[in-house]
């Protein structure tokens, strides 16, 4: 009878493990994070899932990162988020973020993918840059037209930005869409 009950315990301490379908999404092998900037973990999580949960991180590099490394405890899995303010773990790969329960940290509900921690500097995860370049050109059915002189027969939104001016009452909503896009056009080409 002692064995069976010592089974027992033994088999509820793994449960809440087992039964959790907590899964952490960010940071992961591909959406790095930066060093000495604010970085998000975020996760999905079901109903029943332990809650609050402590979050750490850990690298098996110990020349990287010595032990794990406390984000923050009392986290409520509800919140599907946390932001980590100026992340001063040192630049390297094989970092993991992992949560687990607060009172016994070596139960581990959930553990992201490897990652990642670029530095200080490197544009976030997720970021990205526009570049607009050319010129954005339209023409006007000739019943929209006011001048009756055939050098005004189409409008270009070169770079300059000059538009002929046109009777936009009759020109038609394919018109008016087309002079907004030459007039944005116009603009982003003299930012």
């Amino acid at each position: 009878m002692l064995k069976f009950v010592v089974g027992l315990l033994a088999l509820s301490a793994a449960v809440p493990s087992a039964l959790a379908a907590i899964t952490i999404t960010g940071p992961s092998s591909q959406a790095y994070w930066v060093a000495n900037t604010s970085n998000v973990i975020s996760w999905n999580y079901a109903s029943g899932d332990p809650d609050p949960i402590s979050i750490v991180v850990t690298n098996e590099n110990t020349t990287t990162l010595n032990g794990a490394f406390s984000i923050a405890e009392f986290v409520s899995v509800s919140a599907q988020t946390f932001t980590v303010t100026n992340v001063t773990l040192k630049t390297g790969s094989g970092y993991v973020v992992n949560f687990v329960n607060g009172s016994n940290p070596s139960q581990v509900y959930a553990s992201s993918e490897g990652f990642e921690v670029k530095p200080g500097g490197t544009a976030p995860y997720g970021s990205s840059v526009v570049t607009i370049s050319g010129s954005v050109s339209t023409s006007l059915p000739a019943s929209s037209r006011t001048s009756s002189s055939s050098a005004a027969a189409s409008s270009s939104a070169a770079s300059n930005g000059a538009l002929s001016a046109y009777n936009l009452p009759n020109a038609g909503l394919t018109s008016v869409v087309g002079i907004m896009g030459a007039v944005v056009g116009a603009l982003l080409c003299t930012v």
